[in-house]
This record gives C-alpha cells, structure tokens and sequence, in this order.
C-alpha cells in the first residue's frame, strides 16, 4: 500500500491534538473532540487505499489490521488493570475488575459505573468502532472478492443498516449506544475522499494549505458555537474538505528534520493516543505532590504534556510496538506455516 506522507503528517498533527483535548477537558473546555473524526474517515481512507489492491484477501487484511491495533491495545489495557488493582485511588471509575477487563480486551462495550460507555483504557472507545468498521471490511470483503466498489457499498450500507436499526430500537444497552452514535457513517466518508483522490482531484495548492487551517479552525469554533450538533455534520463533513486539502500538499512535502519529526509523529500516533493518558494523568494526580503549583492545563503544563506524551508515544512505538508488531507476525505466520498442507509444489514462503 503506497504511504502517503501528507496523511502521515495529518496523523501526528492529531495526535497532539488528542493531548490537548484530554488536558482541557477535565477543566470543562472543549477543544479537540473533533480528533476522533478526522482520526475515522482517515482510517475510511486508508481501508479503501489498502482494498485497492487486487491481491489483498481476507486472512492478510485480518491479520494486518489485528496486528496494528491489538498487541499495544491489550498491554495498555493491562497496565490500567493492574494500576487500579495496586492503586484504585488514583483512577475514578475504572475498577480491577475481570468481566470488565475481559469485555475491555475483546472491544465488547459497556457502561461503567459512571454511566459512561467506556473500556478500561478509557481512550479505547474509538477502537470499539475501529474494530466493528473492520470486521464490516473483511465480511464484505469475503462476500464479494475482488470487487471493490462492491466491498466499498457494502461496508458503507452495513453500517448504515446498524445505525438506523440501533437507532429504532431506543435501547440503553451500550452496544446498542455504540451502533446508534452516528460517528459510525464517518468512516464511509473516508470512501468518499479515496474516490475523489482517485479521479485525480485535487484542490489548487494556493486553497489546500489555507483550506488546511480554515478546517482546523472551523471544526474549533463549532466545538464551542454548536456543542450539540452532530459530529457528522459539524466535524465529519469539514473533515472530509481537511483530508482532500492534506492530499492535495503531498507534493510539497520536502525532505527536512521538521518534515522528517512531523513523519515520525505520524507513524508513532497509534502509540500516542494509548500512551499520552498515562502522561497526562500522571500530570495532573501526581506532580502536583511534588510540585505544589503545577497545573496541566496552564501554558507551561500543557507544553510539558505534549512534549512528554509525544516523546513517551514515540519511544512506545520504536521499542514496544514494532517489536510486539513483528512478533505477532512472526507467530502467526509459523502457525500458518505449520498448518499448511503438505503437496508437491514449491515451499510456502514466508513473508
């Protein structure tokens, strides 16, 4: 799958995006909640970038999706577990408790004591959907072969079926809450983008990168004017102009140490959004002890967070993920090794 560094450069621009939000929501502001948006058709896109290829099947798009998201997935969670089993004071809602946990690791949602549908690892709600939009992939995916604008239509009406039916039902249930959140149609509009990327659109330079910032901006300001509105409309929807705006700057992106840093964020932004609510609760429960007068939210501490939170993120992602990565890959490629029937042709490679 061709790499993309402007949508690479995107991703960490978000990513301390979601740093930000976590630092100022607790004091009631809103800033940021639209990082989950351009987070869900951005991944709309590259599911439709990585079905692009004629030769993709259902075990390899599995197995590549269960791969990124899991292995880190399931040690963060398992940090939470253990960090509220040794030190239940320091978390609000969050209990050791196993059912709970087990519920956590499997993206089974559920409500906590708080009310709120939240795993354990409470930034984890995204993979909730991450998780259901990729097995709605692979179903169409096996169903329909080869045919990508069949998998495509079939992805986007399954999800749409599971949000009107979620929606009719009126149920409290929280699985029920997942299906009925429209942010679940966003990931379609990820289609969208890749389709109009494809047939060659592209918005003049002189209008992508102000049309970079005017979204940024826009997505802020209705943050605060419209509070209620519908994510996909106040966020999904200028996302969508974000995403084509990013794209059409590849061409732009020269070689240099912010260009290479900007690259690196990117690449590590899955590792910063599990990891950075550790760095910034710990900033706001802990410092304090020691440093009487520290506030996470002023200028200086928000500073410190996101330096930290990417810095922490990054090494996350050079000594934790990629080597747990290239494990899981190797142990299931074995285990397909070691199941693969014997015949006479030529040894099955591993790749």
């Amino acid at each position: 799958m061709r790499r993309l560094n402007s949508i690479r450069t995107l991703r960490g621009v978000t990513a301390t995006t979601v740093v930000v939000h976590h630092v100022l929501i607790q004091d009631g502001q809103v800033f940021g909640q639209f990082r989950v948006d351009v987070f869900f058709v951005l991944s709309g896109f590259v599911i439709a970038l990585a079905l692009e290829a004629s030769t993709v099947s259902v075990r390899d798009f599995i197995v590549s999706r269960v791969v990124r998201i899991v292995p880190l997935y399931w040690l963060a969670t398992l940090l939470v577990f253990f960090g509220a089993l040794l030190k239940p004071d320091l978390f609000n809602s969050t209990t050791a408790n196993i059912p709970e946990l087990l519920k956590s690791l499997f993206f089974i949602p559920y409500r906590k004591a708080s009310g709120h549908v939240f795993p354990m690892l409470f930034v984890g709600w995204t993979l909730n959907y991450e998780m259901l939009f990729y097995a709605a992939s692979a179903l169409a995916l096996w169903w329909f072969r080869r045919r990508l604008s069949f998998v495509l239509a079939a992805i986007a009406l399954l999800l749409a079926g599971l949000f009107l039916v979620a929606n009719l039902v009126h149920s409290d249930d929280a699985v029920v809450a997942v299906l009925a959140y429209d942010r679940v149609l966003e990931f379609p509009l990820g289609f969208a983008v890749w389709y109009a990327w494809k047939k060659g659109v592209r918005i003049p330079v002189a209008l992508a990168a102000p049309g970079v910032v005017a979204m940024y901006c826009l997505m802020t300001w209705v943050e605060r004017a419209w509070p209620d509105i519908s994510p996909l409309l106040g966020n999904g929807l200028p996302t969508c102009l974000l995403l084509m705006s990013t794209l059409s700057l590849e061409d732009l992106l020269i070689d240099s140490a912010l260009t290479r840093g900007l690259l690196y964020l990117g690449d590590a932004s899955y590792a910063i959004y599990l990891s950075h609510p550790f760095v910034v609760e710990g900033m706001r429960k802990l410092i304090p002890k020691v440093a009487h007068g520290f506030d996470v939210r002023s200028p200086a501490g928000m500073t410190l967070a996101i330096v930290a939170a990417s810095a922490l993120g990054c090494a996350v992602y050079r000594y934790i993920d990629k080597p747990l990565q290239r494990l899981m890959r190797r142990l299931i490629n074995v285990k397909r090794l070691v199941n693969a029937p014997a015949s006479n042709e030529a040894p099955y490679r591993v790749r």
